[in-house]
């Protein structure tokens, strides 16, 4: 006999997606019980409600009752009373309609004047009590926030945890132009999101992300959304936003910050396209500085804001002994990493007082009060001054007296935490040439490094997608229809051919296949998908260039051709296409 509860309706198939554990589609909770705010009015309304309306009844009726005078003996109808009733309960009154009334009605009426100000002083003060109540407020403050993100048009990143590591992520966010909502349980940290200067203005609500009906109305289910940075300070909750997505909208990438490897394994258990341990990270890019310094400082600055110089080596930083003196998961996650590298690592509790470091050669001040850090490494810099001095830097408002001590490596977990996660979701393709970076040998790093400086210049480049479709780039597919177009000359300056362009081609995906660093002489196809690293000017004139045919044209073979489409029909007709001289091939990158 068939089992009965699996004949109820689960839901639509999910689309097949080998890293999900969701079997049955489900839609996406969006609904709160009992936080509508019309239906909170309507119950506790409902008695002042009763007692107008009674009022109202009890006089209108009563009105009709009353004798007329000896003029007019006739009681009033129904109807009149209701009118009568109607206006003196509502307003000042209108006069004794349709005619002088008794003495008797003039009692009644007055009766209703007192009883419906007494009504009516009930009905508002309770109204005006419920407006004041938290549940109210927090329903209307809900249901605006709910308008707000359907109201989203454009797609935009869900964050979970707006503590030192969301805000960053949420200002690198904008200042990449992307639309985010926030989702919070600390209320103060929600306010705080609307008094942080930013120039839209970004949903956000105080709520648990273990809650997937909060997920859903900050926009889980919107056809929108399109990524989910789980970045609160618990793991737990780090993991439920993870389990949701992967088993409400496994299509979404979900990047999740975890300090725990047990969490972290329950995390890949649920596809988290991302784990990120800030922790884990700093020990492996300290071990790269060591052993990689080209890889490390390219790594550095493609992953640094904008206008950021490319770093210098860190100095001081050789093999030896060095002494991590740390407490919780940093210091094991740290200790752990050095060890890897072969370094001789001395772990100290910070409790066990000021470490000896007259034997080191590297010094570790990671405890979680940024007090105890600096007054550590203040002492290890008195006792050794050639010791390579790091320093964990767990709050922002700390930031100036590290600057002023200015470490040899100040480690703020938030801020890495950000740039991996913003460069993953702003764009993946340039986040694999940082990850090829971060493989690739130290020569390879050091020349691609070399190459991008020698055309961009040492400020952090820009990246930029460009597809070679016929939506993206029209003019290049019509001319590729008939001819050749190379990489180098994609990269020519429209107005100039001679002068290449601040642009520097960092990835080819061709097929599915990325080429990293792809040669000049690179011929270049329809369906083609480059990742351009430049001045933003200039990839602006590479934007630009795609859209036009002269442009087009002229770069790939050096002709100045008519800007219109018929013209330049009519210069092919006529032969008086003007061949100008060639001014010379664009120089390699490692030449320009």
């Amino acid at each position: 006999m068939a089992n009965l509860l699996q004949l109820l309706g689960r839901g639509k198939p999910a689309r097949p997606r080998p890293d999900s554990l969701r079997r049955y589609r489900v839609d996406v909770p969006m609904e709160l019980p009992t936080t509508d705010a019309v239906f909170l009015v309507l119950r506790r309304m409902r008695t002042p409600l009763v007692v107008i309306v009674s009022v109202f009844a009890i006089m209108t009726f009563g009105l009709s009752m009353m004798p007329g005078t000896e003029e007019n003996p006739e009681r009033l109808a129904v109807f009149d009373s209701f009118y009568v009733i109607s206006y003196t309960g509502l307003t000042i009154g209108y006069g004794e309609v349709p005619h002088e009334f008794s003495y008797a009605q003039r009692m009644w009426v007055t009766a209703t004047i007192y009883a419906c100000v007494i009504a009516w002083s009930y009905s508002i003060g309770a109204l005006l009590s419920l407006s004041q109540e938290q549940t109210f407020r927090q329903a209307i403050r809900l249901q605006r926030f709910g308008r707000k993100v359907r109201g989203i048009q454009n797609p935009f990143v869900l964050v979970v945890g707006y503590g030192q590591a969301g805000e960053a992520v949420c200002r690198a966010l904008e200042d990449q132009g992307r639309d985010f909502v926030v989702l919070d349980e600390d209320p103060e940290r929600v306010q705080q999101l609307a008094l942080d200067g930013y120039s839209s203005d970004h949903p956000g609500f105080a709520a648990s992300g273990r809650d997937p009906r909060m997920l859903g109305l900050a926009g889980l289910g919107h056809d929108h959304c399109e990524a989910v940075l789980a970045l609160t300070d618990s793991d737990e909750t780090n993991l439920s936003v993870v389990m949701s997505v992967n088993l409400l909208r496994p299509e979404l990438m979900v990047i999740a910050r975890c300090s725990d490897r047990e969490h972290a394994q329950q995390m890949h258990d649920f596809a988290a396209d991302v784990i990120i341990n800030p922790f884990d990270r700093y020990g492996a890019y300290l071990v790269m500085a060591l052993r990689r310094p080209a890889g490390f400082r390219l790594a550095s600055w493609l992953m640094s804001k904008r206008g950021s110089n490319l770093p210098h080596r860190l100095s001081h930083l050789t093999d030896g002994q060095w002494v991590v003196c740390a407490d919780g998961t940093f210091g094991f996650e740290v200790t752990r990493d050095l060890e890897s590298a072969g370094l001789d690592v001395i772990l100290v509790d910070p409790a066990d007082g000021r470490p000896d470091v007259s034997d080191a050669v590297g010094f570790i001040a990671g405890a979680e009060s940024d007090i105890v850090n600096m007054a550590n490494a203040a002492h290890a810099r008195i006792e050794n001054d050639q010791l390579f001095i790091a320093v964990r830097q767990n709050s922002a408002v700390n930031a100036a007296p590290l600057q002023a001590f200015d470490a040899d490596s100040v480690f703020i977990p938030t801020e890495l935490l950000a740039r991996e996660a913003v460069a993953r979701i702003t764009s993946p393709n340039y986040w694999s040439f940082i990850d090829h970076v971060l493989h690739e040998d130290d020569e390879w790093d050091r020349r691609v490094m070399d190459e991008i400086v020698a055309v961009v210049g040492d400020e952090t480049p820009i990246s930029t997608r460009l597809d070679l479709d016929f939506t993206s780039a029209p003019a290049v597919v019509r001319w590729l229809n008939e001819h050749e177009l190379t990489l180098g000359d994609l990269v020519r300056d429209p107005d100039e051919r001679d002068v290449r362009l601040a642009v520097y081609p960092a990835v080819l995906v061709r097929a599915g296949r990325r080429v990293f660093t792809p040669g000049m002489d690179e011929k270049l196809k329809e369906g083609d998908t480059l990742l351009l690293l430049g001045r933003e000017l200039d990839l602006a004139v590479v934007r630009s260039t795609v859209f036009h045919d002269s442009a087009v044209e002229y770069v790939a073979t050096g002709r100045e051709v008519a800007t219109a489409w018929v013209f330049r029909q009519l210069q092919k007709v006529t032969g008086r296409e003007r061949a100008t001289a060639s001014r010379g091939p664009v120089p390699p990158p490692d030449e320009g």
